[in-house]
């Protein structure tokens, strides 16, 4: 299949018109309706919902979005459902919660659409895989029709943005997510991990969220940026090659990327369909505070300095102690101590892989990036 690419202009959520217009401009620019779906298949909505954040947090999918995407669909199906696997245990009262906080519950009951809260955990072999022959996947999406990514543009401490591909790590079922991070603790391993997430599970359709994304300390601690625009098409990397470009960052910057263009998963994006994207590319976007430093991680042979000199994460004065990062860290390296008879959370450093699953799930934002003063001269 051709590789397609659009972006479409997007100035809020509020405008229903210009989201509708942006989601059906990137279904004909990938050939129609008539080329993706078949009337009356199953069709598998995937969004972002990372965590319990509200809709103005720029965490997660935008409603709105989401509510435009499942208007046009029920135009030719009945048979949609939403299955998405977030952070954390997965058990059926968090998930339905972060359904209900994010406002997707509320879109879904509205339209009669199906939400799955129980994903089943299915065994996929990977054909080609780079370093994960056999993956467990929501068995929903893996057996859906026509499957729909819905990305959300944010700047990540270790992956230094997501989108489109970094989504279906949230294919994973539960607590499997933390088991792949501590597998594949180093950058180049996880990154070849997405790629090999997107070799099995290839979506349909791809859906940017950028109209407002996240910057600063993402995929959830960050603050919001309005971007503007809707970006889409049917290969997830080259989709999130143009979201690269609307924060100002060079391909070679992201390791998704050149991880899925060493690997042939798509090629250079020459040709961007739909509104000129230009006017919408952010100079002076922050990223997260372990990106300051991320050429360290070009340092392949001096891996003792590197890991001596890299950023990484602190529990600030802010934990209050729930012990969300002690149950979710990969390595274990996170426990509870008692401070002036309050509890903290506290990292053993010399232990972290610097995977930074503690500052994306803190419900209290109580995690900093702390780096060697030798760093700051």
């Amino acid at each position: 299949m051709k590789q397609t690419v659009s972006f479409y202009a997007c100035d809020s959520y509020e405008d229903r018109a210009a989201l509708k217009r942006a989601v059906l401009s990137v279904i004909s620019d990938c050939g129609g309706f008539d080329a993706l779906f078949d009337r009356g298949r199953r069709v598998v909505v995937k969004p972002n919902l990372v965590m319990k954040k509200s809709p103005e947090g720029a965490a997660t999918t935008h409603p709105a979005l989401m509510d435009v995407l499942l208007e046009i669909l029920l135009e030719y199906t009945r048979d949609i459902r939403v299955v998405e696997c977030p952070g954390g245990p997965g058990t059926p009262a968090l998930v339905e919660a972060i359904y209900r906080t994010t406002g997707i519950r509320e879109v879904c009951d509205r339209r009669g659409v199906e939400i799955v809260v129980s994903p089943e955990a299915r065994t996929v072999t990977v054909e080609g895989a780079k370093v994960a022959s056999a993956l467990s996947l929501a068995g929903e999406m893996v057996d859906a029709d026509v499957f729909i990514n819905l990305g959300k543009l944010k700047s990540h401490s270790l992956t230094t943005f997501t989108g489109c591909a970094k989504n279906l790590y949230g294919a994973i079922v539960g607590l499997t997510k933390v088991e792949y991070h501590a597998r594949f603790a180093q950058l180049s391993d996880f990154a070849n991990l997405i790629c090999d997430i997107n070799r099995a599970l290839v979506p349909t359709l791809n859906l940017l969220d950028a109209v407002v994304g996240m910057e600063g300390n993402g995929p959830t601690g960050g603050t919001a940026r309005k971007i503007g625009g809707i970006v889409g098409g049917n290969n997830a990397f080259a989709v999130d090659a143009i979201g690269a470009r609307l924060i100002g960052l060079r391909e070679e910057e992201a390791p998704i990327l050149s991880a899925a263009r060493a690997l042939g998963l798509y090629t250079p994006v020459e040709e961007c369909l739909g509104d000129d994207y230009a006017p919408f590319v952010q100079s002076d976007f922050l990223f997260a505070d372990a990106q300051r430093f991320s050429i360290l991680r070009e340092m392949p042979n001096l891996k003792f300095l590197r890991r001596f000199l890299e950023p990484r994460p602190v529990i600030s004065s802010r934990c209050v102690g729930c012990g969300e990062c002690v149950r979710l860290c990969p390595k274990s390296v996170i426990e509870l101590r008692t401070v002036k008879g309050k509890k903290r959370a506290y990292i053993h450093k010399n232990k972290c892989i610097r995977c930074y699953c503690c500052q994306e799930l803190c419900p209290a934002k109580a995690v900093d990036t702390k780096s060697r003063k030798i760093l700051k001269i």
